[in-house]
């Protein structure tokens, strides 16, 4: 693992490669007692060319002192913040599983480590990355439900940050909507329970029957994925699609999609083939993977493992 942390007068330390172990916190770290914890979700792969390579890791950098902002956090350098990473995968090299047959995974982390009785901001900071291999991502079904009163994030809240707190809440309503068969809960907004905003910790797009392809606007309360904007990009430059950020009802998604799919760094893009809503299975299209769903699936995978060239610049060979 890498680990920095801030020092007396509060700049971060230089990152050290340690082996991976338990940290010891204070039973009043900020972290503990007032979720001042924020972090993110990377992948390095084995291309086909056998290079090593990470996604875009400086959007991730800049979203994780976004989010550390936020909670009152000592923004982390981004150029600290991707050599320590690439330090660390160079580092555990050979756990990357060969090409297509999964990913070694990045868990950024920051947390307030220094101990604080009352409500306010921790005095010490530590940060610390930890990998691990994985698989593929499970596939199954693309089956989502629609959960009464049951909201992920509200209107000027935090529910557009990488904070630990926002997926706290997640885990039960996953559990139900496994239980009767689902593979995850699709959210809808908090203010008017009618417009559609995220899978569980992923994007949600919709293809209308006219070809337009749609995904929730941006307002506060939805994560603004790295995958979200790569999707956008191709669909709009590659593909010369019209791509249109709004709010989506989940009427209009059930009565208008021709096809729909969520993004993530984990899932890639995976097919919406079933919503159930207010305790009804509705069917997307044709109830599979849609033939643009799949080309854009492909064509962000080709590009993420340099099969195809990448003309925005987002690969970085490690």
């Amino acid at each position: 693992m890498v680990i920095a942390e801030t020092n007396d007068t509060g700049n971060w330390t230089s990152e050290q490669i340690c082996a991976f172990e338990n940290i010891q916190l204070s039973p009043a770290s900020t972290a503990l007692n007032y979720g001042q914890t924020v972090f993110e979700g990377m992948r390095a792969v084995k291309t086909s060319k056998g290079k090593i390579v990470l996604f875009r890791p400086e959007e991730n950098a800049k979203r994780f002192r976004r989010s550390a902002a936020r909670l009152e956090m000592p923004p982390y350098p981004t150029d600290q913040f991707v050599r320590g990473i690439t330090r660390l995968v160079r580092s555990e090299i050979r756990w990357v599983p060969p090409f297509g047959k999964g990913s070694l995974y990045i868990r950024p982390v920051m947390i307030g480590s220094g101990p604080m009785l009352g409500v306010a901001a921790a005095p010490s900071y530590t940060f610390y990355v930890f990998v691990s291999p994985v698989g593929l991502y499970r596939r199954g079904e693309g089956k989502l439900m629609v959960q009464d009163s049951t909201h992920r994030a509200a209107p000027y809240g935090t529910g557009d940050l990488k904070a630990a707190g926002n997926y706290a809440g997640t885990i039960r309503p996953q559990r139900v909507a496994a239980q009767y068969g689902y593979k995850d809960v699709l959210y809808l907004d908090a203010k008017h329970d009618r417009y559609v905003e995220e899978v569980g910790s992923s994007n949600f797009f919709a293809i209308l029957k006219d070809g337009t392809l749609v995904t929730p606007r941006l307002l506060g309360s939805i994560l603004p994925g790295i995958t979200r904007d790569s999707v956008m990009t191709i669909a709009r430059e590659l593909m010369g699609w019209k791509v249109v950020e709004k709010g989506v009802t989940i009427d209009e998604v059930l009565s208008d999609a021709s096809e729909a799919f969520f993004t993530g760094t984990a899932a890639g893009i995976q097919p919406i083939t079933v919503i159930n809503y207010k305790g009804t299975d509705h069917q997307i299209g044709t109830g599979i993977m849609g033939s643009s769903t799949k080309r854009l699936q492909e064509c962000l995978m080709q590009i993420q493992t340099q099969m195809d060239p990448d003309p925005f610049d987002w690969v970085r060979e490690v």
